[in-house]
């Protein structure tokens, strides 16, 4: 459990959420279910089946509370955006986990967000519409702050960790950059388990989206 002095200013509320959905469920499988229940609102109707799976093993003031992070998590993202361009919640949070669970598998660290800008200063141009591969994306900050450099570009991202593809689809979404995720081994391209198409055609309707798909 994160004490409320541990967790960043912005996400203290929806730690004091997250820490009540714990007395009852390992904090591995609430972190996981929240990802996937999100991602699923953000499928538009296209997941009933996994969130129906999902949710079965919490009573309606559980669910309740996994809207309410939901909620405090787009209110940090459009808070956070405004302020500083790119944000990303969920690997911070996800960082104050496995600092307090190293035995579980929330185990990984990401690179500083300082870096990640870094980074992007560094290697990205000016040019936009380019594809652009993120091979272990983690939590997606990386990409995030490439996007904050220069907008309009699309990103196939890769990891072998479902939590951390499901982080990075969702950090894309959020911020409405357009891309794809697959949760695979990225050097063999073997042990495929899902991937998502992010934002597709949101040019033309302005919608948010997360869509779960099977790459040909």
């Amino acid at each position: 459990m994160i004490k409320t002095q541990e967790a960043p200013k912005g996400l203290r509320e929806f730690n004091k959420i997250f820490n009540s959905l714990t007395y009852r469920h390992e904090v591995v499988t609430v972190f996981d279910d929240l990802l996937t229940i999100i991602i699923c609102c953000l499928g538009r109707g296209t997941n009933e089946p996994l969130y129906f799976d999902t949710i079965k093993r919490y009573n309606p003031d559980e669910l309740q509370q996994f809207a309410q992070l939901f909620a405090e998590l787009c209110i940090y993202y459009e808070k956070e955006i405004n302020a500083s361009g790119w944000a990303d919640p969920l690997g911070t949070y996800y960082e104050l986990l496995a600092g307090k669970y190293k035995k579980s598998r929330l185990g990984q660290y990401f690179t500083p967000a300082a870096v990640c800008t870094l980074m992007a200063e560094l290697t990205v141009g000016q040019e936009w519409g380019q594809t652009m591969n993120e091979p272990c994306c983690g939590s997606g900050r990386i990409v995030l702050a490439a996007n904050h450099k220069t907008k309009g570009n699309y990103y196939v991202c890769e990891d072998l960790d479902p939590i951390c593809c499901k982080m990075t689809a969702i950090n894309l979404c959020m911020h409405e950059i357009r891309g794809e995720v697959h949760c695979h081994n990225a050097l063999t391209r073997k042990d495929w388990r899902f991937s998502y198409a992010i934002n597709y055609e949101y040019w033309k309707h302005k919608t948010k989206t997360v869509f779960m798909y099977k790459p040909s």
